[in-house]
């Protein structure tokens, strides 16, 4: 056997490793999303609520890929066939629409109800496993009890207070948290679910109300910062909220461009606990844990592979602290199985 072939054989080995240890971490670290709107009764059910949590699920849906089941919606009375929202422009009621994403499939089956929010919570507590990460959005009317205490309304004109949402949440024990919240008096919140390991942005200030969009049937602030994660706004127009240009958007990336494109009489608030922590949190597929390398860290993000008769065969690798996440190739049936990789560029971030 020739010193080249023996030396492919080698690197075909070496590949064969890194592939198997990329695909084996594929299923670890997963996201799982609690998308959450009370809407408190009939009347004060507003559709942009509906239009909140349908865009959102979309976009966890067709840009991050996030499996049906890692999704718990919690929308008002849970897609009965009762008229329990109230259409924007003001003609009547309608039925919140149980399909989110337009595919003749219903997506919606439980209903926002305190006793439902707190079951559902607290069966997914016992589920998610340390490697896994929560994303929890809650848009809806809030308000506080003469300023002691803020809470968010639930279906049935019931209450969720800080101080419960807080305790359901500690229950919790995953790698890192997101909280995104939407209502009146957001801002109140903060100080009972800031913890280690937790990304929390909001609409307002405690003493603040949060508004809706003047020119769409969206609240303002969680429609820019789905807007900045989505990539898109929700006429599938392209935005650019990459500030940094690394092909991710993290959470404090998604804040930025919501609180700066806020347009109405609110003051968004955000924490991350570590400081950095909102700087690398990121919902996309391509990073195993949801944390990017620091911005000091070097490492190749795409690479050339060939075969032994020098064609090559495309290959693309996204990356974390020097590890590969997740590799594509690609190879026609005709051409050999072995493949000899090189980098193609070395990106600094």
């Amino acid at each position: 056997m020739s010193e080249i072939l023996k030396r492919t054989l080698l690197i075909c080995c070496y590949l064969v490793v890194f592939c198997c240890a990329v695909c084996s971490q594929k299923t670890t670290g997963r996201v799982h999303a609690v998308i959450i709107s009370g809407g408190m009764n009939k009347l004060m059910n507003h559709e942009r609520y509906w239009n909140d949590c349908a865009f959102l699920y979309r976009t966890l849906r067709e840009v991050y890929q996030i499996p049906q089941q890692d999704i718990t919606l919690l929308i008002s009375d849970g897609g009965e066939a009762g008229r329990d929202m109230l259409l924007a422009d003001g003609s009547g009621f309608a039925s919140s629409p149980a399909d989110l994403d337009g595919d003749g499939e219903r997506d919606v089956w439980l209903p926002a109800t305190l006793q439902q929010v707190e079951a559902s919570l607290t069966e997914l507590a016992a589920r998610l496993t340390p490697d896994d990460r929560l994303l929890l959005f809650l848009t809806d009317h809030g308000g506080t009890d003469n300023g002691q205490q803020a809470y968010a309304w639930m279906w049935g004109s019931q209450r969720l207070y800080d101080t419960q949402l807080a305790q359901l949440l500690d229950a919790f024990h995953v790698a890192s948290m997101s909280i995104v919240l939407g209502m009146c008096n957001a801002g109140w919140f903060i100080n009972h679910l800031q913890r280690e390991n937790r990304v929390i942005a909001t609409s307002c200030t405690g003493d603040e109300q949060s508004w809706e969009c003047r020119d769409r049937a969206y609240d303002e602030f969680v429609y820019h910062w789905t807007c900045a994660i989505a990539g898109r706004d929700s006429d599938g127009n392209s935005i650019n909220s990459d500030a940094n240009g690394d092909g991710y958007i993290s959470m404090a990336e998604a804040f930025d461009y919501a609180r700066q494109h806020d347009r109405r009489e609110e003051t968004p608030q955000y924490c991350s606990t570590p400081a950095t922590l909102g700087d690398g949190w990121t919902l996309s597929p391509f990073s195993n844990d949801g944390m990017l390398d620091s911005p000091q860290t070097e490492h190749s993000r795409t690479a050339q592979c060939y075969d032994l008769q020098g064609r090559e065969i495309p290959i693309h690798i996204a990356t974390k602290r020097r590890s590969a996440q997740i590799v594509y190739a690609k190879q026609s049936a005709g051409r050999s199985s072995f493949m000899i990789i090189k980098p193609s560029r070395i990106w600094r971030r």
